[in-house]
């Protein structure tokens, strides 16, 4: 495969320690390999600036954080600006 990495990804490549490397059970080349795939994967189907944003569904929670069971369908505000935020609350 072998592409060029973006800057960010090839430092994490090239910085990456032995000891991290062997913790995970993979190799250099093994790591090169498998962001050039996430690199590649972005590339065809991530959205890019200016797309609609992918639709999806999530759980509506209550304001302690419990789940109601109630689900939000992000295309149901088209045409209305809206905010995410990402996170693990937990």
């Amino acid at each position: 495969m072998s592409i060029e990495l973006p800057e960010k990804f090839e430092n994490i490549v090239v910085n990456s320690k032995q000891e991290w490397l062997d913790t995970r059970g993979m190799t250099r080349d093994e790591l090169r390999t498998l962001i050039e795939g996430r690199v590649i994967r972005d590339k065809e189907v991530s959205p890019k600036v200016g797309d609609d944003a992918p639709d999806f569904e999530v759980e509506v929670l209550d304001e302690h954080g419990k789940r109601t069971g109630e689900m939000f369908h992000l295309s149901s505000q088209f045409g209305s600006p809206i905010g995410l935020i990402f996170g693990s609350y937990t």
